[in-house]
């Protein structure tokens, strides 16, 4: 299996000012600081198809800590952050970031206030087991797209894309060793909730790391409306960029990568995370929909 022992370690969300989004993701939707990574010196970027690249950055936690996900929270030093998160759900790449909540009416109460912006009053999803889930929509202070579902301790629980194609990227990520959890197809009238106007049908799909663990990746698939095709975006866009696993052997991870005939931005590279922290080696490729994946190996100190 290409990359067998791959778990999710967190979602990278860049933003444009550091200590204002902070604020939102710890006091608006209960996570907690686990650790700083500011490198002080300008490096190559070239792991992230930038010349330089120096940042700052927040890693946010849940309850259990890094075994639980975690979001990079990064505001873009060199360069200087740039863009947009994706004007709609229906524009292919990084759609939104899933987050759990124990109290739905008291967070939805907090967005706001911290900067954020709520998109409807909170609705009920299906589940194929019969149960339902109550939900909503929400923007970050830059306008990410925020999921937010009712039930447990404050954590990070996916990340979901939006795919021109939604059997060609199932395909890619089966090809890598993603198995699917569940699907859930959804049709709705009123697409209101989403941003979108006019009735919605799409298919989610649900898939587990090849290494288990319990931040989950989803793939979307619009049938109404027709999705819109993003164009690559740069690494220091504001919104979601990447999702980062970690593996135990980088250069085998980038051997099967190159034997399922997928490219990586760069060789593998080693980078500074800042002061007292462990130099990380890294490597990152690009999904069917622009979409980044960043490999990270294990350090072992």
């Amino acid at each position: 299996m290409p990359l067998s022992d791959a778990r999710l370690f967190h979602v990278n969300v860049n933003c444009s000012d550091l200590a204002r989004s902070r604020r939102f993701y710890t006091e608006g939707l209960g996570l907690q600081v686990g650790a700083r990574t500011a490198p002080g010196e300008t490096q190559p970027g070239v792991a992230f198809g930038l010349e330089r690249a120096r940042w700052d950055a927040s890693i946010l936690l849940g309850p259990r800590g890094y075994d639980g996900g975690a979001i990079d929270l990064l505001e873009w030093q060199v360069p200087a952050p740039a863009g947009a998160p994706p004007a709609g759900l229906v524009e292919t790449g990084f759609q939104r970031l899933g987050l759990r909540v124990p109290d739905l009416d008291a967070t939805i109460a907090r967005v706001e206030a911290l900067g954020g912006r709520v998109w409807s009053e909170p609705f009920g999803h299906a589940l194929v087991d019969g149960g339902e889930i109550r939900l909503v929509l929400v923007g970050d202070p830059d306008g990410t797209a925020i999921e937010l579902i009712e039930g447990g301790e404050s954590t990070v629980s996916f990340a979901a894309i939006t795919c021109a194609d939604l059997d060609r990227s199932c395909a890619f990520y089966g090809s890598l060793g993603f198995r699917e959890v569940a699907r859930y197809p959804s049709d709705n009238q009123d697409g209101s909730h989403l941003r979108v106007d006019g009735p919605v049908a799409m298919d989610e799909v649900v898939l587990t790391a090849p290494g288990g663990g319990e931040v989950l990746v989803m793939l979307v698939g619009f049938r109404i409306p027709r999705c819109v095709a993003g164009a690559a975006r740069a690494a220091n866009t504001v919104g979601m960029w990447r999702v980062a696993f970690l593996v135990a052997d980088l250069d085998a991870a980038v051997a099967e990568l190159a034997r399922h005939r997928v490219d990586t931005i760069s060789a593998p590279v080693t980078m500074s995370m800042g002061p007292n922290l462990p130099r990380l080696r890294l490597v990152c490729f690009r999904g069917p929909d622009h979409e980044v994946v960043e490999l990270i190996e294990r350090p072992t100190s």
